[in-house]
């Protein structure tokens, strides 16, 4: 990923991520077809899958270190008066949140690979013209 350096801030990096899987979403709302550019066909899909997956796969890394790095500053923060709880029982509780978090996405991630994997096999086939002949075994 390039990037500016003004733009090498977590969470202006954090919102285009979000950004870009906002649009993702709009840009797979309809199914292949050709003419559209980067979204023809069932490669496209697979393309489509894998960069998902290694999206789901490096998300578990970074929430790892939001929790590690909650814990280690856990003693520097006071909860506001509207918070259930103590700052250290939220933070253990945020903490519990993500490792339960990471462990859905190495899940989605094994779904997701196997999505992928199931597309590699998949091909749109060419349309017969009048008047040809069939393809035979073996080509």
């Amino acid at each position: 990923m390039t990037a500016r350096a003004s733009t090498l801030e977590a969470g202006v990096v954090a919102e285009a991520a979000a950004g870009a899987v906002w649009m993702l979403n709009h840009l797979t709302l309809a199914a292949p077809s050709e003419g559209t550019p980067g979204w023809e066909d069932v490669g496209d899909l697979y393309r489509v899958l894998g960069e998902v997956g290694l999206l789901i796969d490096r998300l578990p890394q970074v929430l790892r270190q939001v929790a590690e790095n909650l814990e280690r500053s856990a003693g520097s923060y006071e909860a506001d008066t509207a918070a259930p709880a103590t700052a250290a029982e939220m933070v253990a509780g945020a903490v519990l949140a993500l490792a339960d978090a990471r462990e859905h996405l190495r899940r989605a991630g094994g779904s997701i690979g196997a999505a992928h994997s199931a597309t590699a096999h998949l091909y749109m086939p060419v349309p017969m013209r009048v008047g040809a002949s069939a393809p035979t075994a073996g080509g």
